[in-house]
Formats: structure tokens, sequence, C-alpha cells
């Protein structure tokens, strides 16, 4: 009746290996995937470089960025050549502290009324303490403030 579980039966460290081998090695076949990509695409770069005149660090300009659109008015197509890994920083730090932005708010990068409610139950059973309660905890107002986005959805 009682029969040990899978769990108890072999050690910690073995079912710790069994779980996260393959994740490694999926992770070392992805950072040699990824490796060979971009090896392969600078070498795609190099070559196209080479055969437009010029330098492998320099972007090639381009002279067909000028139209006038069908309503008749000008339009001129911007360039803008990114490093991909300087994105994916700018994306994933946080801005430097200075003296404008210290007071301001953090971004909020939800949509309140869909942030779930998660009633705060103090076992404090009398109903007087329900005016202490600490203010860090959000009381249903706090997620029903706000109604629409705070930009407006026309990016994604």
């Amino acid at each position: 009746m009682l029969h040990r579980s899978c769990v108890l039966v072999d050690s910690f460290k073995e079912h710790y290996h069994r779980v996260h081998l393959p994740r490694r090695l999926a992770l070392q076949r992805y950072i040699k995937r990824e490796e060979a990509r971009l090896s392969r695409h600078k070498g795609k770069a190099v070559a196209a470089a080479a055969a437009a005149g010029v330098q492998p660090g320099e972007v090639a300009y381009k002279y067909n960025r000028w139209w006038v659109s069908n309503d008749h008015e000008f339009v001129h197509q911007f360039a803008f050549v990114e490093d991909p890994d300087v994105t994916r920083e700018k994306r994933n730090t946080l801005p430097l502290v200075t003296k404008e932005n210290i007071w301001k708010e953090p971004q909020q990068t939800f949509f309140l009324p869909f942030a779930p409610f998660v009633r705060v139950v103090d076992y404090a059973k009398d109903p007087d303490t329900k005016f202490l309660k600490p203010v860090n905890i959000p009381r249903w107002k706090d997620y029903m403030q706000r109604t629409k986005p705070i930009v407006p959805r026309t990016w994604y």
C-alpha cells in the first residue's frame, strides 16, 4: 500500500540531471546554431559589401528613398541601421536614474482592469481593522482606476 514515489526512489542529484541534461544540450545546440547563423550573415554581408564596393563597417547609401505618394505629397523614407545586440540591450536594461526621471512613475506595461484582482485576506477578524491595513496592499479600487490603456493600441 505504501509504495515509494518516483521522486523519492532516485536521489535528488540524479533527478536534477535527468531533468536538466536535455535542457543543457538543447541550449548548447541553440548557441551553436545561433553562432553559425550569425557567422553566415556576417559572411553574406561582407560579400555583398565587397560587391557594392563599400567597407563592411559602413552602410551603403540608398538613393530610392524619396517618393511622391498617391496624394501627391513628398515622402521621405528614413533609413535607420540598428545593431540587434544594442537593441536587445536597450530592451533588457533599465534607463539610468537621472535628475529628470527619478520622480517619474514606472511605466505600467499592462492595462490595469485586466490585471488580476487579488483579494488580500487579513486574518484579524475584527471588522475595525479594515482601515488599518498597510498602505502597500492594493484595494479593489486601485485595480479599477484606469479605463483606457496608456498608449493607444496602434503599434501592435
